[in-house]
């Protein structure tokens, strides 16, 4: 499970809402994968992170251009990674080798260190040019 803390926010409402649902919806397919619940109820909610996280990627992405954020490739590049990490499991997960569970387990781990990674280190560094822009 991921909490949400202070030190996660990157100080405009907008993206802290986003970020704190998507944590929502992570942690519920946590809870779904610990219960080894259906997996086709996890598919579903794995589906509706994967559509969270592109609505997401899009309001950031939009404000790099919009504001000429000098990161924003970088930063861009880290969003392509995860679409890219998630397409390789849905893959998988239409072909499966291993156990569902486990494969799911796998995905969790990799995607709750990706988000708190990528919430302290990659979003905190636009949080001067999104406020300088009036974002709050």
């Amino acid at each position: 499970m991921i909490k949400w803390e202070p030190k996660l926010s990157v100080k405009v409402k907008e993206i802290d809402e986003q970020h704190q649902n998507f944590i929502k919806i992570l942690n519920e397919l946590g809870e779904m994968v610990n219960a080894r619940d259906l997996p086709e109820r996890m598919d579903s909610v794995l589906q509706e992170l994967t559509e969270y996280a592109e609505k997401h990627f899009s309001t950031e992405e939009g404000y790099f251009d919009k504001f000429n954020y000098e990161g924003a490739e970088e930063h861009k590049e880290k969003h392509s990674e995860l679409r890219s990490k998630i397409a390789g499991f849905i893959e998988e997960r239409s072909n499966p080798v291993k156990d569902v569970y486990e494969t799911y387990l796998e995905l969790l781990d990799f995607l709750a260190d990706w988000l708190v990674d990528h919430l302290e280190d990659m979003d905190m560094k636009y949080v001067d040019c999104f406020r300088e822009h009036g974002l709050s």
